[in-house]
């Protein structure tokens, strides 16, 4: 799993927790975060970009429940930007991801 990413010059950390998840899982977890930062977030990144502050934060956890769905709590602070996410009963894995990530471009994109 991502401990880190570098997107137009600016270190993302990443944390994570993860609770009854398998590797497969975890390893399409990761493929996602670092696909959509650097294919879709770069140019907002690059675009409200603070040279005085090259770091931003991401720290999630995503959860299976009992009832085979997934619940995920997000969390990306960049510069002055920090975008919350919760949501619970994803059928799919991929789509909550892709949903937060949808949210981050939104919020960005109001900047």
């Amino acid at each position: 799993m991502l401990n880190w990413l570098e997107i137009a010059w600016v270190k993302i950390n990443v944390n994570y927790k993860f609770d009854n998840l398998n590797d497969p899982v975890i390893e399409t977890v990761s493929e996602l975060l670092k696909k959509w930062f650097e294919n879709k977030l770069d140019k907002y990144i690059e675009k409200t970009k603070d040279e005085n502050n090259p770091q931003a934060h991401l720290n999630f956890s995503i959860k299976k429940t009992d009832k085979w769905l997934y619940d995920g709590n997000f969390n990306f602070k960049i510069w002055s930007n920090n975008v919350i996410y919760k949501r619970e009963w994803f059928k799919n894995i991929i789509d909550l991801v892709n949903h937060f990530f949808d949210h981050v471009k939104e919020e960005l994109s109001k900047k």
